[in-house]
């Protein structure tokens, strides 16, 4: 039987939301551990509206079936990215008046929630939210019973071939959670890639995508010290920490990877094939991953690899976005339209009150930390202070890149992101951020029909 342990705190949280919920839907992020118990570190409920159609009425959920699957995906879709490597979204919780173990109907409907949640997470390049090998595919459902003031926890298969039967889960709620321990490292990366030319936008950001799939396979092959020290792979942080390798709750981390460039040309049946696009890397990403006292260091190494490459994914799609609701003229509010096409967005964490882990978000450089307040708290229900936004793991990357741009030919092409020339339209696609500086410029050509 799975074993799965919640701090006693989320109890309450549950129980506040009965109170103001006839029915309430939400995520379980958490950790999953090889050998041992699963851990759920936070709760985040599902808002009843888009988050840019806040303005809009909705009814307050009373059925199970009035579940509107794309909505509780896109949050999850939102959450992923502000969580670190190693945590995952686990399954859901609901709230609600009567047991909806028994009601196969309700089950039904939340296995095809689940299974729209797992569809758009696999959908989005390579955020590493698959969690199938280490749970089969079953996620969990936690059922929060308000008339009896009791839950049950069980899981359900995402398999589509399989039928929806519940099985039983040992969940508990414990006043006194386990000790994490903090992982600091930051990432160098200096290659470029050459690009396919397309004239569809979908395309050319499907390419970039890609060229993810190698910097992964590059950081897979790195070596990591930790506290100046290599370690085996199967020594537990628990063992670790007590052999004198680490004197505090954060460890140090240091990646050594070998020198990698990919090729400038790309040849086709021994032909060369030319390139009018270019996506180059250069920078470092920063990183804070957390691992329990029975984690190893081979998972440690994987929560590592998986968090620099969910942070370089996120930012990615969130800045590739952002300047195609400019360019189109999609985003009618003025202010987002300052998004500096040569200051791609940033890393901050900030730290919950009573979480035994940090999340992230993202910011560009006219946002400040009150637009991670708000972030918080439509995505997570996290209710933080501006105080609590540390912005500043990135804030030297930010003034090197902005130093970077005042060279010249460096960033001058950037500045008009809409320039007709020709019929052609000249797209600069920059990610920069990570700890001292991730700077991604592409080049992008292509023809506007």
């Amino acid at each position: 039987m799975r074993s799965v342990v919640c701090d006693s705190a989320a109890e309450d949280l549950l129980a506040s939301y009965g109170k103001t919920n006839k029915l309430a839907v939400g995520l379980l992020i958490g950790q999953i551990v090889e050998n041992g118990k699963d851990f759920i570190v936070h709760l985040a409920k599902t808002p009843h509206s888009e988050q840019n159609k806040i303005e809009e009425t909705t009814e307050e959920l009373s059925n199970i079936a009035d579940i509107k699957n794309s909505l509780v995906a896109e949050h999850a879709l939102n959450a992923i990215r502000m969580i670190v490597g190693g945590f995952n979204i686990l399954g859901l919780f609901v709230v609600s008046e009567a047991n909806i173990m028994s009601d196969n109907s309700a089950l039904q409907k939340l296995k095809t929630v689940l299974m729209d949640i797992k569809s758009t997470l696999d959908s989005n390049g390579i955020l590493y939210a698959n969690t199938d090998e280490q749970d089969n595919g079953d996620k969990l459902v936690l059922n929060y019973i308000t008339s009896h003031k009791n839950y049950i926890c069980k899981t359900i298969s995402t398999d589509p071939s399989k039928a929806t039967s519940p099985s039983p889960v040992d969940f508990k709620f414990v006043s006194k959670g386990i000790d994490w321990y903090e992982f600091e490292t930051i990432y160098e990366i200096d290659t470029a890639f050459p690009l396919l030319h397309s004239n569809n936008h979908f395309d050319t950001e499907k390419y970039i995508m890609a060229t993810i799939d190698d910097i992964a396979g590059n950081l897979a092959k790195s070596i990591m010290f930790f506290n100046g020290d290599p370690q085996s792979i199967d020594t537990t942080v628990e063992k670790f920490i007590k052999d004198g390798s680490g004197d505090s709750s954060k460890v140090k981390v240091t990646i050594y990877s070998e020198a990698f460039q990919a090729p400038l040309t790309a040849s086709k049946n021994g032909i060369l094939t030319p390139h009018e696009s270019l996506v180059y890397y250069t920078g470092i990403v920063a990183s804070r991953i957390y691992g329990s006292p029975r984690s190893t260091i081979a998972e440690i190494e994987k929560f590592i690899l998986n968090d620099i490459i969910r942070s370089i994914t996120t930012r990615l799609q969130i800045y590739y976005d952002a300047l195609l609701a400019n360019d189109d003229g999609g985003n009618d509010n003025d202010e987002d339209q300052d998004v500096n096409s040569t200051i791609p967005p940033r890393r901050v964490f900030f730290h919950p009150v009573n979480s035994p882990i940090s999340f992230c978000d993202y910011l560009f450089q006219n946002e400040n930390e009150e637009t991670t307040v708000k972030q918080s708290m439509d995505i997570l229900g996290v209710d933080l202070d501006s105080s609590d936004v540390d912005i500043s793991a990135e804030a030297v990357a930010q003034l090197k890149v902005l130093e970077k741009c005042d060279s010249p030919g460096i960033c001058e092409e950037t500045v008009n992101l809409t320039t007709n020339d020709s019929g052609k339209l000249i797209l600069i696609l920059g990610i920069i951020g990570l700890v001292i500086a991730l700077i991604v410029s592409v080049a992008l050509h292509f023809l506007l029909k």
